[in-house]
């Protein structure tokens, strides 16, 4: 198992800016050097398990707002399908 993927939800909460905070929080994923893609409702990236363990910790360092909920679903295992062949059909 030497990738994954994970959908990241980054929402900050008693922001006055909260679209500026999602923004920062999408350029560290861009930063990251992680295959991803920005949705409307999450960020979805894949590769190996410790960078993107080591992404999960950065996000939550990030000290730009006082609160925010980050929601992390992780896809593990040798057969899953990759992010890309998941969306395929659809796109």
């Amino acid at each position: 198992m030497s990738t994954i993927a994970a959908q990241i939800q980054f929402i900050p909460l008693s922001d006055l800016n909260p679209m500026t905070r999602v923004d920062e929080a999408i350029a560290l994923i861009q930063s990251s050097g992680l295959s991803h893609e920005v949705g409307p409702f999450g960020t979805s990236v894949e590769g190996p398990i410790g960078q993107v363990n080591e992404l999960i910790i950065a996000l939550q360092g990030l000290d730009t707002t006082e609160e925010f909920l980050l929601n992390v679903q992780y896809h593990i295992g040798d057969k899953r399908l990759s992010n890309s062949d998941k969306v395929a059909k659809f796109r």
